[in-house]
């Protein structure tokens, strides 16, 4: 897995977008939507894939809409957003990993057994002032997050999305 460059090193687009305070509230609202519909917790395997989803431009714009769409079969019709998409996954781990001992570190995330993500002590929404005031693709990026949450939740095992995603964990 790449290492990171310190924080100042990094450009300015680069420290924005992949902000572990912005990225740990993402994985925050994918938890809570998945485990709203599971058992409270999701694997750290599926919130990881959740943001490499949500944060690419060209695969979050043709996401469906609603849970009713089966993951497989928006896949076969959409068998080009997998092009490289094992390799972005991989370019992102380490902001991912930095993301998720943010969150656990400030306790809004908590590790449960095995590899599960739970929500913490503390809440570590969007809040509204944050939300009207963020640009429409910020916005987006958080709704599809979320949508992807519940998506994931109702489409099978952990092992069936990841293949499916051309994943390996």
């Amino acid at each position: 897995m790449p290492s990171l460059a310190a924080w100042n090193s990094r450009a300015p687009e680069e420290a924005r977008l992949f902000n572990p305070a912005f990225l740990s509230s993402l994985s925050t609202e994918f938890v809570k939507a998945y485990g709203s519909k599971r058992d409270g917790s999701a694997p750290l395997t599926l919130a990881a894939i959740a943001l490499a989803i949500s944060l690419h431009g060209g695969t979050r714009r043709r996401l469906p809409y609603s849970i009713v769409t089966s993951l497989y079969e928006w896949l076969q019709q959409n068998e080009d957003v997998l092009i490289g998409f094992p390799e972005r996954t991989h370019g992102l781990m380490a902001y991912i990993r930095e993301a998720i001992i943010f969150a656990v570190a400030q306790e809004v995330l908590a590790i449960r057994e095995g590899h599960h993500l739970q929500l913490g002590s503390k809440k570590a929404p969007f809040s509204k002032g944050f939300i009207d005031e963020t640009t429409a693709e910020t916005r987006d990026i958080i709704d599809r997050t979320k949508f992807v949450g519940r998506w994931f939740a109702k489409s099978g095992s952990e092992s069936s999305i990841l293949a499916a995603w051309g994943v390996r964990p």
